[in-house]
């Protein structure tokens, strides 16, 4: 099957089953923003989550996490306004990330992960939030979400915490299989998505026992 990540991108992807992705991240001392290492992190993670190439009928990466490339420190980057199937949002950079106000009300939506192989699912978050967080300056700010990109940042920022999202889904019929080349058809038709997976196999492919791309 074809692919659609750079080779960089290949070379830093850690698998579903990394130590690395159940682990809460490092905050980042303030005062060293600005070392070539935490300035090294997040180029890498800009090229990393580029390395996409658009296609509406393949995954985009709209959101990245420092764990997903096998670095256990608290910065993410998240892309800053919905866009088109396909498209790649432009993305900043938010080093200690905090979310600082929820809505109340409640939204599900489809969501997909870098480190979850083929596994996607319905997952009910807030529909807004803000979140407050240091840039590549070090200067702090707050950002507040809506919709899309809401949950975008929210899943960013659970990665901090050794979460990602099928650990969220308790009901086995929100959880789903789908196939690199299927994903433009699953951003149309994800509220009825037939093709489910257990909640042991998600178990088993986070402990190395089941491959991501078996099913």
């Amino acid at each position: 099957m074809e692919k659609h990540y750079t080779q960089e991108a290949l070379d830093h992807q850690v698998p579903p089953s990394s130590e690395v992705l159940n682990l809460v991240a490092e905050r980042i001392p303030i005062e060293s923003i600005s070392s070539p290492e935490v300035q090294s992190l997040i180029g890498m993670l800009f090229r990393v989550a580029h390395g996409r190439q658009g296609d509406d009928y393949f995954p985009t990466l709209v959101g990245l996490a420092a764990p997903q490339i096998g670095v256990s420190q608290r910065v993410v980057v998240i892309g800053m306004e919905g866009v088109s199937s396909g498209e790649q949002p432009e993305l900043k950079e938010f080093i200690n990330p905090t979310i600082i106000e929820v809505s109340g009300r409640m939204v599900e939506g489809r969501e997909g992960c870098f480190s979850t192989g083929r596994i996607c699912g319905i997952v009910e978050r807030p529909e807004s939030v803000t979140v407050h967080a240091w840039d590549k300056e070090g200067e702090d700010f707050i950002h507040s979400f809506e919709g899309f990109t809401a949950r975008v940042a929210q899943h960013e920022i659970d990665h901090l915490d050794g979460i990602r999202f099928p650990d969220k889904i308790t009901n086995p019929n929100k959880l789903h299989w789908v196939e690199e080349n299927q994903y433009g058809d699953y951003r149309k038709h994800w509220q009825n998505w037939s093709k489910h997976v257990s909640e042991e196999l998600w178990k088993r492919m986070k402990t190395g026992l089941a491959e991501s791309d078996e099913q």
